[in-house]
């Protein structure tokens, strides 16, 4: 006869129960066995030109506690005084960029479509209607878009380090002015030099390497948190554990934080690695050599 679902549920509870001393007697492995996910690694995409539909770490800086879910606070806490540092920002005041050498834009408008470079997003149909013929026409368009250019006020740039050299401007508006000016001055060769304040985001190998000392910091597939067999292991034995959304979209990553300091989290942690999940601060260590 089969068994019904809920009588699997009902044994996983009462295997584990809610108690942390249950599941400090299973092996990795046996939890292992139980785990059935369509695990990923980190997803990884080419560079684009839109500051918000690259890899975005940049919203884990200054984290609030807010940011991290789960059904005891004290987890949470733990768990964000391990979060707080891997990523900073720091602003440097004393550049001088020439605006051809910006790679990208900050504006969701030029998301619309994918587009490799600013040369393509300038002859797209959202830039159409900015026409630059001449010297004039391109004074026109590039006050439009930093009405301080030819004074010494200085322009916000942006920059993070998981994305290589690559700046982009901070400002979300005028994008389409500022991509065809930047365009045509390329085609023109001409100098377009402008002090600028460039915030510089950065992955703190230093802090990530407590971080691994002690959680894993396990990639998690949507499915995980409907999976009747995971959630009974992680709720019903009352594993102490927190969500976070790592990556916003397009890419879009949720972690699972398992602190290696407690035995049924620790064990729980190796065990989806044995099952196959793989861990984001592995990845993140790894982006901060290149």
């Amino acid at each position: 006869m089969a068994q019904h679902p809920f009588s699997v549920l009902s044994r996983f509870g009462a295997l584990f129960k809610r108690s942390d001393s249950n599941l400090t007697t299973l092996t990795p492995e046996q939890i292992a066995q139980q785990i059935r996910l369509p695990f990923t690694a980190l997803a990884i995409g080419p560079v684009s030109i839109c500051w918000k539909n690259n890899l975005y770490f940049q919203h884990l800086y200054d984290l609030p506690r807010s940011a991290l879910s789960g059904p005891v606070q004290e987890d949470k806490a733990e768990a964000h005084s391990f979060l707080a540092d891997i990523v900073t920002k720091t602003i440097d005041t004393n550049c001088i960029i020439d605006l051809r050498d910006i790679y990208g834009l900050s504006e969701s408008v030029c998301g619309l479509q994918p587009l490799p470079n600013l040369e393509s997003f300038a002859a797209s149909e959202q830039c159409r209607h900015i026409r630059i013929i001449s010297y004039r026409d391109f004074e026109k368009t590039i006050t439009q878009a930093i009405p301080h250019f030819l004074s010494d006020q200085p322009i916000n740039l942006r920059q993070a380090s998981w994305l290589g050299e690559k700046l982009f401007w901070a400002s979300e508006q005028h994008s389409c002015e500022l991509a065809c000016a930047v365009v045509y001055a390329k085609r023109r060769g001409l100098d377009l030099p402008k002090r600028s304040y460039i915030s510089r985001y950065s992955l703190n190998s230093d802090a990530l390497k407590v971080l691994n000392k002690n959680y894993h910091m396990l990639i998690m597939p949507e499915q995980a948190w409907s999976d009747r067999q995971f959630m009974a292991i992680l709720v019903d034995a009352g594993i102490p554990y927190a969500r976070l959304t790592l990556t916003k979209p397009p890419l879009q990553n949720e972690v699972l934080l398992l602190s290696k300091r407690k035995k049924s989290s620790d064990n729980l942690g190796k065990g989806l690695k044995l099952a196959g999940a793989h861990d984001a601060t592995e990845a993140l260590l790894r982006l901060t050599q290149h």
